[in-house]
């Protein structure tokens, strides 16, 4: 399970950055993830596209070219930013995977030892303690053989 409590959101113009610390219950490692607007140009570049785009009403093929070289750039910039997050995110998904096998394999323990025949079990222990009974009169009796006795 994972704890989100260093969790914090700021506004940054009108982009929501969120930055999170996963805690991993098992204490064994931390993924920090997050991306923010001020250390990447990315944001900043789309913005302004969607911005040129949004008020200007007659577009010269200069306005055009200028405005897709813009875009071009932002797209690469964030191809880096979802780059710079999928090592995170991997990290976190097999950490994820991790907690739903030890999950599961605990409920199969769990259903393995609380589904014993409390009946069946006290007969089979009955058998191996008459088995041993057994065993240990017969060795008794072999171990007090000897030649010199047979041999009388």
């Amino acid at each position: 399970m994972m704890d989100w409590s260093e969790t914090s959101v700021r506004s940054i113009g009108h982009i929501v950055v969120i930055d999170r610390l996963a805690n991993l219950d098992d204490g064994a490692w931390t993924v920090s993830y997050g991306v923010t607007a001020d250390n990447s140009s990315a944001f900043e570049e789309v913005m302004r596209v969607l911005k040129f785009a949004a008020n200007s009403t007659t577009l010269s093929s200069s306005d055009i070219t200028g405005a897709l070289d813009l875009a071009s750039t932002a797209l690469d910039d964030t191809a880096a930013v979802q780059a710079k997050l999928s090592s995170p995110s991997s990290s976190i998904e097999t950490a994820s995977a991790r907690q739903a096998d030890y999950k599961s394999y605990a409920e199969t323990l769990s259903n393995d030892l609380t589904s014993v025949d409390v009946a069946a079990i006290t007969a089979q222990l009955s058998i191996y303690q008459a088995q041993l009974t057994a065993s240990y009169s017969a060795l008794g009796k072999i171990l007090s053989l000897n030649l010199a006795s047979y041999l009388k």
